[in-house]
């Protein structure tokens, strides 16, 4: 192999020349030095190639050849084909594991994290549901078409639901715990929130009637549950998350939701409300003075709040029965509700909605605990004028207690209802987060 080095008057530069298995090559540099760097390269890679060559034996060589013309016609190169290889050798590592062995490991390994009881029982529901008729599957025998045929019955919301919490399972399964190659459910965008059938449907609301029937209610009925009622109600506070788990010690001049209580595990505070003081610091009659006044924990939370949505004319409910195991007759195992005005989150979205129209977007933004206006746009914030507003921020207790303005007629009328009451599922008794 010849080397020829010139210089480029022109071009104020160095030009090395030299061919290489019938090829030339000229190449450019701006000094002489580097030039000569690369021809040393250059021959020192030759002589390596050549020594390797030549430690092979004919039919190695002719082997080797054949084979990389192979690769050639195929469009492909060594490398993409030796990375391909190494691919495929990682697969055969691949553990073979049932689902119900990969499911109990993997809420083993949940419940070391602290994730949040609500966020634990969802995966358990979902992946438990998932995994029922296929116990002893393999995790790597999973696949895309067992997934789509698990969510076909969901739609919307549920689907992206049910989507995003088999995605948090087999994610796990692949990485770290080897148990399959790549998940199943990679390939399967969620549904995006635009696109949905209710995309367009405002959230629901307490208007102030049944706001103020609610309060009544639960005055009567329960006193006990008045701070919670109250503080999802004035304060947007979760209902199954931040209200229940509300420690009276948290409630100062402003109320105080910590971390650990709150979904994006952000503490905050919120500015309390005149009516909002007044209901939190309102004298209990003598029957509520006791362990159901202000509890903390709440206990028997779903019945309890059941009992006084159904009282405010909010649902209406019948006992839930089945057939005695002996003899004739029926059980009374609980209630279920059969008609409800009472909507998903709707105290939630009550607050967010007057809140909204009396102080603006970041106020509201920051009450809520939200991180940007995406979310209060696309799921609280509700039309509602500045009058209405003031109308559920204002209920007192001495508006709730307030006699009949006129003789004869219930103060506390209902006007709101639909035409057409909703049915809801039979686990519709608990407060919605």
């Amino acid at each position: 192999m010849q080397f020829t080095i010139k210089r480029l008057a022109a071009r104020k530069s160095w030009r090395l020349e030299y061919r290489l298995n019938g090829t030339r090559y000229r190449l450019c540099f701006k000094t002489k030095e580097l030039a000569e760097a690369e021809q040393e390269r250059v021959e020192a890679q030759v002589t390596d190639g050549g020594a390797a060559w030549l430690a092979l034996k004919p039919s190695q060589r002719i082997e080797l050849m054949g084979i990389y013309r192979e690769v050639q016609s195929a469009g492909l190169t060594l490398r993409a084909v030796w990375e391909e290889y190494r691919r495929r050798a990682d697969a055969k590592q691949i553990q073979r594991v049932t689902l119900t062995k990969a499911f109990a490991d993997f809420n083993a390994e949940r419940e070391k994290l602290g994730l949040s009881k609500g966020t634990k029982l969802k995966l358990k529901c979902i992946v438990g549901q998932f995994i029922q008729p296929r116990s002893a599957t393999f995790v790597s025998t999973i696949t895309r078409q067992d997934i789509l045929d698990f969510l076909r019955p969901y739609k919307d919301e549920s689907f992206n639901t049910y989507r995003n919490g088999l995605s948090v399972f087999f994610n796990w399964c692949v990485s770290p715990m080897k148990f399959a190659e790549e998940s199943p459910v990679a390939s399967i965008p969620t549904i995006d929130r635009r696109r949905m059938a209710h995309a367009d449907t405002p959230p629901g609301v307490l208007p102030y009637d049944a706001c103020k029937a609610l309060l009544k209610a639960t005055l009567e009925h329960d006193p006990g549950l008045i701070r919670y009622v109250a503080v999802c109600l004035f304060a947007g506070l979760r209902p199954e998350r931040e209200a229940v788990e509300l420690h009276p010690a948290d409630i100062t001049d402003k109320i105080y939701v910590r971390g650990k209580t709150a979904k994006d595990r952000q503490a905050r505070y919120i500015e309390m409300l005149p009516a909002l003081k007044e209901w939190l610091t309102l004298p209990l009659p003598a029957p509520a003075q006791g362990p159901r006044a202000f509890d903390y924990p709440i206990t028997n939370l779903r019945r309890r709040f059941l009992a006084i949505r159904e009282r405010a004319g909010l649902v209406k409910v019948e006992p839930r029965t089945r057939p005695k195991k002996k003899g004739k007759g029926v059980v009374r195992i609980g209630q279920k509700i059969i008609e409800s005005h009472w909507t998903h989150d709707c105290m939630r979205h009550t607050f967010a909605s007057a809140f909204y129209a009396l102080y603006g977007a970041d106020r509201t933004i920051e009450a809520m605990g939200h991180g940007d206006y995406d979310i209060l746009f696309a799921h609280y914030r509700r039309l509602m004028t500045k009058e209405e507003a003031e109308r559920i921020l204002s209920i007192t207790p001495a508006v709730v207690t307030a006699p009949p303005t006129i003789p004869g007629v219930p103060s506390l009328k209902l006007h709101w209802p639909p035409a057409s009451p909703k049915a809801v599922d039979k686990t519709a008794g608990s407060p919605q987060r």
